[in-house]
Parts: structure tokens; C-alpha cells; sequence
């Protein structure tokens, strides 16, 4: 007990500190706990105590029940850096400029627009790709435009998070779900069809009765976009997008190809690893030929990578302890509307505890034994709960401080007030669209 106790206890801490990211002063220095310093303190202190085996942190990358760690580390960040090398080749950009200039004098198409651009985006690439990618797009526009940033801003965020579900590539808590309950690509897809078609046509309806008094109804947007000076090598942007569509239908096919998703990503790594590589004196800013081919890799958000294992380790420790079968018992639900919404309410909450990757980490042990209900609700509860608060995924944090730089504050207090009602709403015609599917299958 005392042990556990001190799992909690640390666990509380670490996600603490990965919100917060104090600074601490060691002689005369300012020394910031980031998520990355605060993970890795945690997992020393987590050994140190003698609580955690040092071998438990090999273990906890090794396969559990049909989930396997360090093949989600490897989709995970193999898939971030396709995504940015996609977005380096400044094709993304081009595309979403060409899009919104169709809608430049109608406030109201502009909105609707912008959305299904997100939306399309996330499906096509993944849902922290979009939002970095459109956030500077969005601010310039209402910039020169002189129109208020945030309806645009918000809507295309909750987006991103929404129609994340629809593939499991389209979020990372996606591929855990699917790994644990093994579903292939297009098992999934058919699973999550129905409750995505239900997020989105509650969230658009919702923003734009949330937003319709902030709408322009005309605007005057010129969009001055240098194609030439943007793509700096066409034939390196037009390759690097159809090698994204290879990936795409790769991915598809991968059940009937035996082609594991892992092993997928690891081999359009090396072809876009091969391009950059190629391309590097072109598409280099600097006097470097091989600064490209560096920037694209050091644009992976590598500092998670602690994170993300110290996570997995503290997953492992509860298992270990008993908390995950104790939770498990709170899951018996026999009616299957109750149980979704049960499910995707605590799972969207649970994410602004724990964040939700190791959220889904967690509840996927907890889950897995369980009906496909559960699984589906699992994924909505990990997509929609980031957009409950900005601790509610990585992508929040990451997206309020692009913000700042563009000097528009984003705080908790704000962000609630924007997206908590439509959320809330959210999760409730997800769970009714689950009930749906449940129902449709038998």
C-alpha cells in the first residue's frame, strides 16, 4: 500500500509538473522542469525508492496483452516525421492558401471552409499537423482582414480533434485502442464511422450557433501567396505528396498485404528520409547542404519521448499494484448506451488528469477484455476530452504557445469558456452514434 501510494503520488507530481514546467533556480541559473526534465525525474525517483525494478522499464516497452510500446513509439513518432516532412515541402501551405482563397469575400463560406479543410487534412495526415499547420495560416488571415481570430481558431482546433477519429492514424490514441483490441484499419474505420459523422455535424452546428453573431458577413481578404519562393523545389513537393498518398493506401491495404502499420511507417520514413536527403541543397535556407535534411528530423517532438516512456512505466507499475483491475470493475455496464456514455465521459475528463495519451494507455489495459463499446468510447473519450481543456492533449499546450507568439492569449479559462459546451454535446452524440453501431451490429 505504501508503495502504491508513492506511485500516486509521484504520478500526480510528474503530471503536474509537465503542466506547469516551474523554474527552479541552481546557482544563479533558471532551470525549467519541462515535460521532458520532470518525466525523467520521475522515473529516477520511481527506481531510487526501490518501487520500480530497473527492469521494469525494459519490460514496460515489451508487448502487454495485444498492446506493444515501443511499435506505438515507433508509429508515433515515424508518423510525426513523415507529417513534417509533408508540411516542409511547403505543398500543405500552398494547398490550404489556394482553398481559402475561394471563400475571401464571404465570412460565412470562409468558416464553413476553413473547417473542411481541417477536417480534410486530419484525415489525410494527423490532427497536431493541422493545427500547427493552419494556426499561422488562420492569424494572418483575420490579421489583414481585421476580423476576430478566435470562432476560426477554435473551430479548426475542436476539429482537428473530431475528425481525428475517423482512421486510426489520425491521432496516436487511435493506434492504441486499435493495437489492444486489434483492429485492422478498415475494422476500425467501420467501428468509428457513425460516431464521427455524429462529432462533427454536432460540433459545426454547435460552433457556428456559438459563433454566428462573430461571422462577417463580407470580407475582403487578398491573399498574396509567392508559389515560387513557397515551394522551393516543385518537383520535391509534388513527390513528397505522392508519397504521402503511397503511405496512405499502404496503410490501408496493410491487413491484406501482412503489412503491420509499425513496419509501414518505418518504410516511408526511409523513402522521405531518401528525399530530404536528396532534396537538402534545394530546399536548405542556409549555406548548408544538409541543414534541411537535419531541420526536418529535429522538428520531431522528441522531447515527449521521455514522457511517453515514464508514462508506459508508471501503466506497468499500476498494473502491477492491482489499480487497473480495480477500475476495470467500475466498467460492467450492460446497457450499451449507459455504457458508452459512461465510458466517453470518464475517458474525456480522465485525459485532463492524466493527458491522453497515457490516458488511453491506461484505460486500454483496463478496457481491453471488455465489448467493442467500450474500445469505440475509448477513442472518442481521447480525442474530444482535448478539447475540454489545454491540458487535455499535447497538441493544446503546443497550440496556445504559437499563439503567444502571434500575441493572442489562450489560457485554461478562456479555452473552457469556448469549447465546454459544445464538448459536452459532443460526447453525447458520439455516444448516441456508438449506441448506433452497437445496435447495427448484432
Amino acid at each position: 500500500m505504501v508503495d502504491l501510494v508513492i506511485v500516486l503520488n509521484l504520478f500526480f507530481a510528474t503530471v503536474y509538473l509537465t503542466i506547469k514546467e516551474p523554474k527552479i533556480r541552481i546557482k544563479d541559473k533558471d532551470i525549467s522542469l519541462d515535460h521532458a526534465k520532470s518525466s525523467v525525474l520521475a522515473l529516477i525517483l520511481l527506481i531510487a525508492t526501490g518501487v520500480v525494478p530497473l527492469t521494469l522499464i525494459r519490460t514496460s516497452l515489451m508487448k502487454q496483452l495485444n498492446i506493444v510500446p515501443w511499435q506505438i513509439l515507433v508509429i508515433f513518432f515515424g508518423s510525426a516525421y513523415i507529417c513534417i516532412s509533408l508540411d516542409a515541402s511547403g505543398l500543405l501551405k500552398v494547398i490550404a492558401y489556394k482553398f481559402l482563397r475561394l471563400s475571401r469575400s464571404d465570412g460565412k463560406r470562409l468558416f464553413f471552409n476553413t473547417i473542411a479543410l481541417a477536417g480534410i487534412m486530419t484525415v489525410f495526415t494527423s490532427n497536431d499537423i493541422v493545427t500547427l499547420t493552419l494556426t499561422p495560416i488562420i492569424v494572418y488571415m483575420s490579421q489583414y482582414a481585421g476580423i476576430d481570430p478566435i470562432p476560426m481558431l477554435i473551430s479548426v482546433f475542436f476539429t482537428s480533434n473530431t475528425w481525428s477519429m475517423f482512421f486510426y492514424i489520425g491521432n496516436p490514441t487511435n493506434v492504441i485502442v486499435a493495437q489492444a483490441y486489434s483492429l485492422s484499419f478498415f475494422d476500425y474505420a467501420k467501428l468509428m464511422f457513425i460516431p464521427t459523422l455524429a462529432a462533427i455535424i454536432t460540433s459545426v452546428i454547435g460552433f457556428y450557433l456559438q459563433y454566428r453573431k462573430k461571422i462577417p458577413q463580407r470580407i475582403d481578404v487578398q491573399l498574396q501567396l509567392d508559389v515560387e519562393k513557397t515551394l522551393k523545389s516543385k518537383l520535391y513537393a509534388w513527390l513528397s505528396g505522392l508519397t504521402f498518398c503511397a503511405f496512405f493506401v499502404t496503410v490501408a491495404i496493410g491487413d491484406f498485404i501482412n503489412l503491420p502499420l509499425w513496419k509501414a511507417v518505418v518504410l516511408y520514413c526511409i523513402i522521405y528520409a531518401v528525399l530530404n536527403f536528396v532534396f537538402s541543397s534545394k530546399m536548405s535556407e542556409s549555406n548548408n547542404d544538409f541543414s534541411f535534411f537535419v531541420d526536418v528530423f529535429k522538428r520531431v517532438p522528441w522531447k515527449i519521448l521521455p514522457m511517453i516512456i515514464t508514462f508506459f512505466v508508471f501503466v506497468q507499475v499500476f498494473s502491477m499494484y492491482g489499480l487497473t483491475d480495480l477500475v476495470a470493475k467500475l466498467f460492467n455496464l450492460r446497457n450499451d448506451l449507459l455504457a458508452s456514455l459512461f465510458t466517453t465521459y470518464t475517458t474525456a475528463f480522465a485525459a485532463n488528469i492524466m493527458i491522453n495519451q497515457p490516458m488511453t494507455i491506461f484505460f486500454a489495459h483496463v478496457l481491453w477484455q471488455k465489448p467493442l463499446i467500450y474500445a469505440m468510447s475509448l477513442v472518442v473519450g481521447s480525442n474530444i476530452g482535448g478539447n475540454i481543456t489545454l491540458i487535455g492533449a499535447l497538441a493544446g499546450m503546443m497550440w496556445s504557445r504559437i499563439l503567444a507568439n502571434y500575441g493572442i492569449e489562450m489560457n485554461n479559462v478562456k479555452f473552457i469558456k469556448n469549447t465546454f459546451f459544445v464538448a459536452m454535446l459532443t460526447l453525447l452524440a458520439s455516444s448516441l452514434g456508438i449506441a448506433l453501431t452497437a445496435y447495427l451490429l448484432r
